[in-house]
């Protein structure tokens, strides 16, 4: 009898089967699942490294958006005030002081310093109190107006009397309390720098 022509019972027959769903499962998942899961994988990660890089791209974008409106806002405002070279902290805080001393009590508070580029923004706010309506309102117009370029941001006033029914802040008597927050725009052309300068945070988004 030649075992080689002879032929395979139902239980060879299964096994061979299952033999060959097992070599035919291996071959795909070696020449097709691996190598397009490998390839979902890489494509994945090259697509978030290029999402971090375009973020990275559009903060830095944001930013100088942000930057050209406000010396576009300046340069709308009037008279818009020299830009003084970093570091002008010294005469600024003589300008606010001299700007607010026709006020009955103020207090004037300086945040950390920001840096893009050649722009140094020295941002502040104040509180002060006046006797009325009109004194306060010259103070503010002195404050925008000031020699050095600055920019007013948030703004609040409180009367603490009034005189009628009318809640126009023009008609209302007594002491008035002015809350502010505002920004010095000083220029590194010219500027030395020194230990209280940060990093550039233009550099920082590249």
């Amino acid at each position: 009898m030649n075992i080689l022509s002879r032929d395979f019972n139902t239980r060879e027959k299964v096994l061979i089967l299952i033999l060959v769903v097992i070599l035919l499962a291996l071959g795909y998942y070696w020449l097709v699942d691996s190598p397009v899961r490998t390839g979902i994988y890489e494509a994945k990660t090259e697509k978030e490294a290029l999402e971090v890089e375009l973020n990275a791209v559009n903060k830095k974008i944001d930013g100088l958006k942000h930057m050209q409106e406000e010396l576009d806002d300046l340069g709308t405002t009037g008279r818009a005030g020299y830009m003084a070279s970093y570091n002008n902290s010294k005469a600024e805080l003589a300008a606010l002081n001299n700007i607010l001393s026709n006020t009955d009590e103020y207090v004037i508070s300086f945040a950390e310093l920001t840096r893009e580029g050649e722009l140094v923004r020295r941002a502040f706010s104040i509180q002060f109190t006046t006797s009325g309506y009109t004194a306060a309102k010259k103070t503010i117009t002195e404050l925008e107006n000031s020699e050095y370029r600055c920019r007013i941001g948030d703004l609040n006033c409180v009367a603490e009397t009034s005189n009628d029914e009318n809640t126009d802040l023009k008609h209302w008597t007594g002491k008035i309390t002015v809350t502010a927050t505002a920004t010095f725009y000083e220029t590194m052309v010219g500027g030395v720098e020194d230990e209280g300068l940060p990093e550039d945070s233009s550099t920082e988004q590249k």
